[in-house]
């Protein structure tokens, strides 16, 4: 059971982090576009539109990563003994 969690849980963490990981690079790569060719509307565009679901992608990957380590086994995380 905690096998089958960990997989989920991990795939369900690389999509998130990937996603929040886009959705930020987009963001900034609009700002800085925004910024050069003298649009604030760009700028403040890229900020309303993609800030909040990059937050919650990353709330999300983080939330995930929690659960993966505690179905990791402890002998995973600590070594195992001898």
């Amino acid at each position: 059971m905690k096998a089958t969690l960990r997989r989920i849980f991990t795939a369900l963490f690389v999509v998130a982090l990937a996603g929040f990981l886009a959705l930020a690079v987009i963001m900034v790569m609009l700002q800085i576009v925004g910024s050069i060719v003298a649009l604030p509307q760009l700028v403040t565009w890229a900020s309303e539109v993609l800030l909040r679901p990059s937050i919650v992608a990353a709330v999300v990957a983080g939330m995930c990563g929690f659960v993966v380590m505690y179905t990791v086994p402890s002998e995973e995380l600590h070594g195992s003994p001898g």
